[in-house]
């Protein structure tokens, strides 16, 4: 471990002195989310001047929409799904990858009859489960959001007293959302009016509920402007923050205090590709993601850290995909080897994870090692060398610390439902400061995805097994299965168990074909990061752009599948 240190040290001061710190590239994500493996470890990369990526891919349009008409992006905690008379899953398949809150759903409807509802093009696992299930057509859930809207607004179905107490801007919203009639709505999403109806009725009606707003719903063109649509729902019926996206704007963890200085350069996670490919990074330092995996374009991923040119250092628990294009690997410690404090982004719980078993073999910690690698090149923060659990009291108070020594978990104070930190203090249906950002004030129905000349748009879920590319050290590789219609597999000749080339303009990749009467016409599915027939990732496919809010689009892929000649 000390010679592994001693060269990436020895690297990165050759790099820093020759092409300055901005040629560094820190590449993390949320494969641990730990403060001590996550949150402070970054802080070294900022303090040296390193350049950052931006987390772009999983849940970053959304948010941004959010915020832009409740002031921040909390929603509900876990707690109202057993409280809640009515559970929207909408763009998201919760019964595969939010087992623990889909079971918390199916509580309160067996125990209060709760009804679930399911919004998604496809016959998921949700769907089969649900009460209601509608399937508007991929990129069209903005028109059904605004033709719901409508559709209570018309029907005076909206909570008058709500609106005028907590709301800015309602006669705006309510003039621009007449234009989404039921006929309208249905026309462009496929959905049948009835059932458009059927919805808007039970949504107005059924109180407190809570709407899961998908993150694969806003990774598309258009993607944030979707989110807008559905989230402005829940404050026409009466419900605070009636959703649930992502709870993190809700807690009391500073984490930016303990990251360190904004970085100069920041790159999007969907465009690291394009960066590194080019050359623009001459050390590639990357941990807790797997990007030669899971990043879009993976192709170009795999060509930068290639380059001769280019230094890749990967601390990793496992041999990954990425680990395998590294010119140093240094071994990490599982969360069961280490120390740490952990935070969710659903619940309001931290939780102090506890080192159980020795590492099987040498490794170093995520903080250890930066403080290994500051002390090498001269970096002296007193943050970084503090005891953890020092920074653990500054950060959530001594009281809950001592609570979260004694139990090992701690209750995390929560914002107020009804508190709103837009400019008016208020849920703002006219956002103005979306028109500050340059925006439009009112949520767009949709985008239309630019025309590539490849007919299927290529969505992608999760797999039961896996978390990303995770645990197929357990469970083998990612199925390569591509999903069709029995329409798209007529037209194109094709029967389950085919083997099929799947391909656009950044690369071609080998799956099996399994027709499915889940998926609509124009629609094929994969798994999550699946594996490939001739042993690449799905990924080299994906679309690297990015939604008008900056979020990713990996959703709008489009690509053409044909037999393989074998």
């Amino acid at each position: 471990m000390d010679e592994a240190v001693g060269l990436l040290v020895d690297r990165l001061k050759h790099v820093v002195s020759r092409y300055g710190a901005r040629s560094v590239l820190f590449v993390d994500y949320a494969g641990n989310r730990g403060l001590l493996t996550r949150v402070l470890p970054a802080r070294f990369w900022r303090l040296l001047g390193a350049s950052l990526v931006m987390h772009n891919l999983c849940d970053y349009s959304g948010l941004k929409a959010l915020r832009l008409h409740y002031g921040s992006s909390y929603g509900r905690l876990p707690r109202d799904v057993l409280e809640s008379r009515l559970i929207v899953y909408w763009g998201v398949n919760t019964a595969v990858s939010s087992i623990h809150s889909f079971q918390l759903a199916l509580r309160a409807r067996r125990e209060a009859g709760a009804v679930i509802v399911n919004v998604d093009p496809r016959v998921s696992e949700t769907a089969r489960a649900s009460d209601l299930h509608l399937r508007p057509k991929p990129g069209s859930d903005g028109y059904l959001a605004l033709g719901v809207a409508n559709y209570i607004i018309e029907n005076g179905l909206y909570d008058r007293e709500f609106v005028a107490k907590y709301t800015r801007g309602f006669s705006e919203f309510a003039a621009y959302a007449s234009r989404f009639t039921l006929d309208v709505v249905s026309s462009v999403t496929g959905v049948d009016s009835r059932l458009i109806e059927e919805f808007a009725s039970m949504y107005a009606s059924l109180k407190p509920s809570i709407i899961h707003i998908g993150y694969g719903l806003q990774r598309r063109y258009g993607g944030g402007e979707i989110v807008r649509a559905i989230a402005l729902l829940p404050a026409l019926v009466g419900v605070h923050r009636g959703f649930y996206y992502s709870n993190t704007d809700g807690l009391p963890v500073d984490v930016d205090r303990l990251s360190g200085p904004t970085p100069r350069i920041v790159i999007p996670q969907s465009m690291l590709g394009e960066y590194i490919s080019a050359g623009r990074a001459k050390l590639v330092f990357i941990h807790l993601t797997n990007p030669a995996a899971t990043y879009p374009d993976a192709g170009k991923v795999r060509q930068g850290l290639l380059r001769d040119d280019v230094f890749v250092v990967v601390h990793e628990t496992h041999w990954s995909d990425t680990a395998l294009y590294a010119d140093l690997v240094i071994p990490a410690p599982t969360y069961l080897e280490k120390e740490d404090f952990v935070y969710g982004y659903w619940h309001n719980y931290i939780i102090h994870n506890e080192k159980i078993v020795k590492p099987g073999f040498e490794t170093i910690t995520e903080l250890e090692l930066v403080r290994r690698i500051s002390a090498g090149i001269g970096i002296d923060d007193s943050l970084l060398d503090s005891d953890p659990w020092d920074i653990v009291s500054s950060l959530i108070g001594e009281k809950l610390a001592g609570e979260l020594k004694g139990k090992g978990y701690a209750a995390l104070p929560y914002r107020s439902y009804s508190e709103y930190q837009t400019p008016s203090g208020m849920i703002e249906f006219y956002s103005t400061r979306a028109v500050e950002e340059g925006f439009n004030p009112l949520p767009q129905p949709g985008q239309a995805l630019p025309d590539t000349g490849y007919s299927l748009i290529l969505l992608s879920g999760a797999h039961p097994l896996y978390t990303h590319s995770q645990f197929e050290d357990v469970y083998g590789p990612i199925p390569p299965v591509v999903m069709i219609s029995p329409e798209d597999a007529e037209e194109r000749g094709i029967s389950s168990g085919d083997v099929v080339r799947v391909y656009n303009e950044r690369g071609s990749i080998l799956m099996k074909a399994r027709v499915s009467g889940s998926l609509p016409r124009g629609v094929v599915f994969v798994y999550r990061s699946a594996s490939t027939l001739d042993g690449g990732r799905v990924n080299v496919l994906s679309d690297p752009g990015l939604d008008s809010f900056g979020g990713s689009v990996i959703n709008s892929t489009r690509v053409e599948v044909e037999r393989h000649a074998s």
